[in-house]
């Protein structure tokens, strides 16, 4: 991109030659084509100058209406002319050399301009009923005494004569002189027989010759140069074949354009292959050997590989070596400290199990020596919250990640565990357990595990008789985050009429509201009477 950046100007530059050249030639094949139909277009221009001074000599003539005299006098001169005529202030013919009188002007509006007070008028080519032929009129202003308006005089020009006066021997070969009207109608031209008119409006406007490309009538091109012949309606059209494919005036502008290209596209691939070899292609290599370190095979040797590479690279793929080889040893180093770490971790977790269990036996000793049920059921109490926390550090031991509880199975175990100590079976008590296989953080495990205790502990104590009941344990997950439901089918209660023991001013109810705020959870307890009673802690995802 900084190459094509770096040579955008000199493309730039070289298109604004290349339009400047198109220009010129275009300029060129005007002037040349003026050049070589100039001498031709001498013999129209003379011809109908010779005609307008003429009516000027015979003025008075044409003023007694002697058109006849005036008509054999100059058929000689003007080998063009067709008629001499002279009209009326209404543009009526009040003599005709060749035909009767009585006729009138083909175009008004030429009479029109006579009376507005312009001395000369040019008329627009047209076909005369009278004769069978296109004609060209010069009309000249006749004044009485006092200077009014008193009709014209003109002479009438065979367009297809006047023509011909332009295909002089001198024309070189390939170039036609036509004659054109303002209508675009041609005269003398055997390859087209009209022009657009717009152009020929552009050459009038302009006064001066422009060059255009006509596709002739045998489906070539051709170069028109259109310009005007004298200050009138008429206008020579001087054309030849437009140059072919492989002319100058082609290749000039496709040379301004087209070398400095070629020499962009050359230089730009060359710079491509230049930078793949050298560079991009051991980049990639470099960049596989980037992710083969990424995967942590850090025994790689990528310096071998890049013994042919540019020197820069080669140092670079070496100390990626060397880099590698040092991360190497020191991630070595981490994974024995890591799993020194881990060994005592879990020892002193499997110290804290052991000792939480000589806390229970010296708990069942102390119980076998009470004889006040109160006092003997709190030790038990005390006694399966601390087989819990047992529980919980036995998991963090024989599990592989210390960071991470799988719940699926500590819930499990938990409960099973709660469930002989309880002695459901004799209490004819179903547990019902389904959990999702789910990791939670470590410090979440002893929290929830304490809140299921004291749940079932409390649905043991209190939600069944002597027919027993069930308990269900589910654990789900969804989007929103993990929810517990721990719910019984036992007796029930209506939160309005309880005992300050069974509706949140026991132990057991303080326990479980300590330990969801812990989790950061949310506790919902459902109960009624006959309806049992059930209760949702639910943790949202990013608590």
């Amino acid at each position: 991109m900084t190459l094509v950046a770096a040579l955008t100007p000199i493309l730039v530059l070289s298109a604004i030659s290349a339009y400047l050249d198109a220009t010129k030639g275009m300029d060129d094949r005007r002037a040349n084509l003026l050049l070589v139909a100039d001498a031709s277009l001498d013999g129209v221009e003379q011809s109908i100058n010779e005609a307008t001074l003429m009516l000027t000599l015979y003025r008075d003539d044409l003023v007694r209406r002697r058109c006849k005299k005036v008509f054999n006098i100059l058929q000689d001169r003007i080998v063009p002319l067709a008629n001499v005529s002279r009209f009326d202030t209404e543009g009526v013919a009040t003599c005709s050399a060749v035909s009767d009188a009585g006729w009138s002007l083909p175009d008004p509006e030429n009479n029109a301009r006579l009376k507005r007070g312009e001395k000369t008028v040019r008329s627009d080519t047209y076909f005369s009923e009278r004769s069978g032929e296109w004609l060209f009129a010069i009309l000249m202003r006749l004044e009485d005494e006092d200077g009014g308006f008193a009709g014209s005089a003109g002479l009438e020009l065979r367009t297809e004569q006047l023509a011909s006066l332009s295909q002089g021997e001198s024309l070189p070969e390939g170039v036609e002189v036509a004659l054109l009207d303002d209508r675009g109608e041609s005269f003398g031209s055997q390859r087209f027989s009209k022009i657009d008119p717009d152009w020929v409006a552009q050459v009038a406007k302009a006064e001066s010759a422009k060059l255009f490309v006509l596709t002739g009538e045998d489906g070539e091109s051709l170069d028109v140069v259109i310009q005007p012949v004298g200050p009138g309606n008429v206008f020579a059209a001087i054309s030849r074949k437009s140059p072919g494919l492989w002319s100058d005036f082609t290749l000039r502008p496709v040379r301004s354009i087209g070398l400095p290209l070629v020499a962009f596209s050359v230089a730009l691939l060359a710079v491509w292959i230049a930078i793949d070899s050298l560079v991009l292609r051991w980049l990639s290599r470099l960049t596989r050997t980037v992710r083969v370190y990424g995967a942590g095979r850090y025994q790689f040797k990528a310096g071998e590989t890049f013994d042919k590479a540019p020197d820069e690279i080669a140092k670079l793929a070496r100390a990626m070596d060397v880099m590698a080889k040092d991360i190497g040893e020191r991630d070595k180093d981490l994974k024995l400290a890591i799993a020194s770490r881990d060994e005592a971790v879990r020892e002193i977790h499997h110290r804290v199990k052991n000792n939480l269990q000589i806390v229970t036996s010296f708990l069942n000793l102390q119980g076998r020596q009470l004889r006040d049920p109160e006092a003997k059921a709190a030790i038990a109490a005390a006694r399966h919250r601390i087989d819990a926390l047992a529980i919980v550090h036995q998991t963090l031991y024989q599990n592989e990640r210390l960071e991470q509880v799988r719940l699926k199975p500590f819930l499990s175990g938990l409960v099973t565990h709660l469930s002989e100590a309880l002695g459901m079976e004799e209490s004819r008590v179903e547990i019902v357990q389904s959990y999702a296989d789910v990791e939670r953080p470590a410090d979440d495990a002893i929290p929830m595990a304490l809140f299921i205790v004291e749940a079932v502990t409390n649905a043991m104590k209190y939600a069944f008789g002597p027919a027993g009941g069930q308990i269900r344990i589910s654990l789900g997950v969804d989007v929103d985050g993990t929810t517990l439901v721990i719910a019984d089918n036992g007796r029930g209660f209506d939160p309005s009429t309880t005992s300050e023991t069974q509706n949140g001013g026991g132990l057991g109810s303080k326990l479980m509201t300590a330990f969801s705020r812990q989790l950061s959870a949310e506790l919902t307890v459902d109960a009624s009477l006959d309806g049992g009673c059930r209760l949702t802690l639910f943790m949202p995802r990013n608590a």
